[in-house]
């Protein structure tokens, strides 16, 4: 790899991490949400409410370990609901609180992503 595109893949990092930082702070000021949270709640909303928590896990391109750290503050404050299905896999589920604070954190998110 040469010098100028590790630059570049530096740089994007940074720009990413100066997004992430500035969507982090509106969102847990207004709505107690990182942006993480919400991405995984609009993924969740976007498959019907509910998904396998692996099927979860390889969308957001994160190890189940770090999911499940991830659902678990979303579970204990009632957003999200893990439980086992038919098969004996787990399923995570959007529950109602979710769906109301996604919903309410969507116009912050687009006024704060946008130009």
């Amino acid at each position: 790899m040469s010098d100028e595109a590790l630059q570049a893949c530096v740089d994007r990092h940074l720009e990413h991490a100066a997004m992430v930082f500035m969507l982090d702070d509106e969102l847990g000021t207004h709505h107690g949400l990182s942006w993480a949270d919400f991405v995984l709640l609009t993924v969740l909303d976007a498959a019907g409410g509910a998904a396998p928590a692996t099927a979860l896990a390889r969308t957001l391109r994160m190890p189940a370990s770090h999911l499940l750290l991830r659902l678990l503050p979303l579970e204990k404050t009632g957003l999200v609901e893990r439980a086992a299905d038919g098969d004996g896999k787990r399923r995570v589920t959007l529950r109602p609180q979710g769906r109301r604070l996604l919903h309410e954190a969507r116009d912050t998110a687009a006024h704060a992503c946008a130009p």
